[in-house]
This record gives C-alpha cells, structure tokens and sequence, in this order.
C-alpha cells in the first residue's frame, strides 16, 4: 500500500510539473493543422523566399495569408506555453477562438481540427493557474521573436502582392520599407493598395503589426512597472524567517479564518496558495493585515521546502480539495517525517481514505456537525472533552508541542 502510494504521489507531482507542456504540444499541433489545411497540396515552403519567381507564382496562393499567419502565431505561442509564459496563454486562447470560429464557418467538414482546438481552449482555461510566469527578459525574447516573424510575412507577403499596390512593388527594399510603414500605423501615402487581395493582406499587417507592439510593450516594460509601483506602494517585501512557524496551504475560507485567528494570537504564518502574486494584496486585504504568502504548488516538494516545512510547528492542509490535502500530506512527510500535519476534510465520504496518508489531526466538521447536532436532539450530555474528541481525529502531540512553545 505504501508504495502504491508512492507512486500515486509521484505521479501528480510529475502531472503538475509537465501538463503545460501537453497544453504547449496542443497548440502546436493546431498550428500544424493550419498549415495542412491552408498547403494541403504538396508545396515547398521554401520557395516562398525565393523572392527572384514571385512575378511567375500563382497570386491565389497566399490569398490566406491571414490564416497562414494564424498558424505560424500559434506555433510561436507553443513555445511561451513552455515556459509558462502568461501572455502566451493569453494570446494562444485568443487565436485558438478565431480559429475556432473560422474552422467552424468555413471548414465545417474538418471535424478533427474543430474537435482540437475546441479540447485544447477547455484544456488551456483548467490550466489557467499554471501561466503566471511573467519576466523583462522571456518577454524580450517573445517580442523580439514575434516581430521577426512579422517583418517576414509584411515584407515576402508585399512583394508577392506586389503587382496590386500603386505603384507596384518588385523589390525586396521597397517592400520592407511599406511593410514597416504600414506594421507602424505611420501610412505616407505614396504606395497604396489598389487590388482586394492587396488590401485584405495589408489590413492583416495592420491588425498583427498593432498586436504585436502593443503585447511587446506590456509584456516587456508590464512587470517592471508593476514590480516599482509595488515597491512605492507596499515597500520592500520582506520574508519572514521561516521557523517555529505554521504553514497553511490554501485560500479557503476554513484557511482564511484559521490564518487570521492564528494571526490574532500572535502566531506566525506562512500562507501557500496557487494564486498569482498579483492576488497577494488582496489576500492580505481579507485578512487585514500583511502576510508571509508563497505562490505555488502546495503539494510541490521545492515550494513546501521554500516555505520551510522542515522547520515549521505545524502544516495545515486546508484546501477546497480532498486530493489535493492528501498529496500535501504526502509532499510534507516525504520531506520531513517529523513534520506535524493538519487535514481538513471536505467530503465526510472521504475520510477513511485521508486517514491512510497518516496526517496527525483529521478534521472533519460535517461530521462533527452532524455529530453535535444528533446529541443535542436526543439530549445527551456534551462537554468540552466530549466536543475534542469529536472534531478531531489523531493524537494530541500538536496540542502539546504548541502549548510548549508559548
């Protein structure tokens, strides 16, 4: 049994350390698709900067230019995924909607691209909490990436087009130079699309150059200026030393009371809660006070050591979710052996289950509840040993060991 629960263990850890990559692998695979729908027939790729045979190419083929672009974007966006990057989440739903919705009205018939990106837009939004990774230095590399990938297709894509602008574009000089003109919003006038094919694609540089630009700036200069004006608002943030204190994991509201009670006696704390740090002042608003709060996985063997469980008093496991408090439970007694650990527990189904991680204190208040409220209801007496006995499940070293530190 233990090492059936070893292995239970071990495997949600490595499912919450590499599901964004199976998100990443999703969005790649969409872009894949576009490009097999857009090319579907056997062309070179290639020999589209091969810019001296642009006057003898058929102009129909990149009539879906747009769309070709939809997939190299998405391809692009696999990549911040694996970094865990939050402006490629963003930006991979937002595509993945208009492929959606373009997939659907004009090519109804291919079932496996809808049924695709339809499962990776509910698989990247239950993932949502994974993408909070947010940096100057992965957004410079983004943006830099992106805008290549857009001076690319203005400038290859206006020479292809070339023959539907006034006057006509047969250089690769004259091309670039419309193609930042145009990605800029700057618009001299001197060269104007006259043709359909020529306008379409020049609205889709606009609608990507305005897109690219204004995601590099906040992606870049975002996290710079929210990380000084948090400096200037709330100062410094200083961690606590992180010994002789509780851990609680989870935002709950059994963890937000338990947090502000221990909070009122003196007690210190370090909260654990797979929010963003951009919550953190909220959290800290609801408490009323200013908290030791660690953005992670609580079950997370490098984030539990992070917030010192092998120093603590006490880990409380007070999450929405019973799994979750048993993997917790299971991440701290793999660290430390002599950690002592607090279990709430949900669902009253659940507790033989919880009960064989071996937490120190199962709480269960339905159970308690309904316990209480039958002995009152058949007036049997009730004191306070009788009500300890009830709500908590275990032995009393915590009680102890805390009664020793005041």
């Amino acid at each position: 049994m233990q090492h059936i629960r070893s292995f239970l263990h071990r495997a949600h850890e490595l499912w919450m350390a590499k599901r964004h990559y199976l998100a990443a692998l999703a969005v790649f695979f969409n872009g894949i698709l576009i490009f097999k729908t857009v090319y579907g027939l056997p062309i070179d790729l290639l020999s589209v900067f091969n810019v001296s045979n642009f006057s003898e190419e058929n102009l129909a083929l990149l009539t879906n230019a747009p769309w070709f672009m939809l997939g190299v974007l998405l391809v692009l966006n696999s990549l911040g995924l694996m970094f865990k990057a939050r402006t490629a989440w963003t930006m991979s739903i937002t595509l993945l909607l208009i492929t959606f919705v373009f997939t659907l009205h004009f090519f109804p018939n291919l079932h496996q691209s809808i049924w695709l990106c339809s499962g990776t837009l509910i698989f990247l939004w239950l993932l949502k909490n994974d993408f909070q990774q947010s940096s100057a230095t992965a957004g410079g590399i983004f943006a830099a990436i992106s805008f290549l990938l857009l001076v690319i297709y203005a400038t290859y894509g206006t020479l292809y087009f070339g023959d539907g602008f006034q006057p006509k574009i047969d250089n690769l000089l004259t091309a670039f130079y419309f193609s930042m003109v145009t990605m800029t919003t700057v618009g001299y006038g001197d060269i104007l699309p006259v043709s359909d094919p020529a306008r379409m694609f020049t609205i889709s540089v606009i609608i990507a150059g305005i897109t690219v630009f204004a995601t590099s700036v906040t992606t870049i200069f975002g996290p710079l200026i929210r990380g000084g004006i948090n400096r200037l608002v709330k100062g410094n943030n200083r961690h606590m030393n992180r010994e002789n204190h509780y851990i609680v994991c989870g935002t709950s509201m059994m963890a937000m009371n338990t947090i502000s009670q221990l909070s009122q006696r003196g007690l210190p704390v370090t909260i654990i809660t797979t929010r963003g740090e951009d919550d953190f002042a909220q959290i800290n608003l609801s408490l009323e006070g200013k908290f030791d709060i660690i953005s992670g996985d609580s079950s997370d063997s490098g984030v539990l050591k992070k917030a010192g469980v092998e120093h603590c008093r006490a880990l409380l496991a007070l999450t929405d979710s019973d799994a979750d408090n048993a993997f917790i439970v299971l991440s701290a007694k793999d660290i430390s052996h002599d950690v002592k650990t607090v279990l709430i527990v949900n669902d009253s189904k659940n507790i033989t289950k919880l009960k064989k991680v071996q937490p120190d204190i199962v709480l269960s208040l339905q159970l308690f509840g309904s316990e209480v409220l039958a002995r009152m209801l058949n007036g049997e007496q009730i004191n306070n040993d009788m009500l300890i006995s009830m709500l908590f499940s275990g032995n009393e070293d915590l009680f102890s060991a805390t009664t020793a530190t005041k």
